[in-house]
């Protein structure tokens, strides 16, 4: 039986900030990074450099990674056996955990889909 000061493991804001933001960042990246590159082709056709196209995959990458790594933190440690129960800090500990290992799912196809938008960039020069 759980304490009565014992509270469920998504009532934490901090973690369930990490959790929401592991789930929402690589979509949200990836879309900015899809439209700085569409901006930065122009710039990058007038000064016959990609290298700004390449700062910019290489930012999303470190925030979808840094958003992957909050939510692995946030998943709850322990409840390795599954049960069905009615308990609301069980259920929210397995809610937070699934949310955690979704967002670093997500994380992981969006930085496989932000390195898809660099071949462009790495095989035609910037005004092709």
């Amino acid at each position: 039986m759980a304490s009565s000061t014992s509270r469920p493991g998504s009532s934490d804001p901090g973690r369930l900030a990490r959790l929401w933001v592991g789930l929402l960042a690589g979509p949200v990246v990836f879309l900015a990074v899809l439209e700085t590159n569409y901006v930065l082709a122009y710039v990058a056709c007038e000064q016959r450099q990609a290298w700004m196209i390449h700062l910019a995959s290489a930012a999303a990458i470190v925030l979808v990674a840094c958003a992957a790594l909050g939510a692995w933190r946030a998943a709850l440690p322990g409840h390795e056996v599954e049960r069905p129960t009615t308990d609301l800090g069980e259920t929210s500990a397995d809610r937070n955990r699934f949310m955690a290992y979704g967002g670093v799912a997500l994380s992981v196809w969006f930085i496989i889909a932000i390195l898809a938008l660099e071949i462009p960039a790495i095989v035609l020069r910037p005004c092709q």
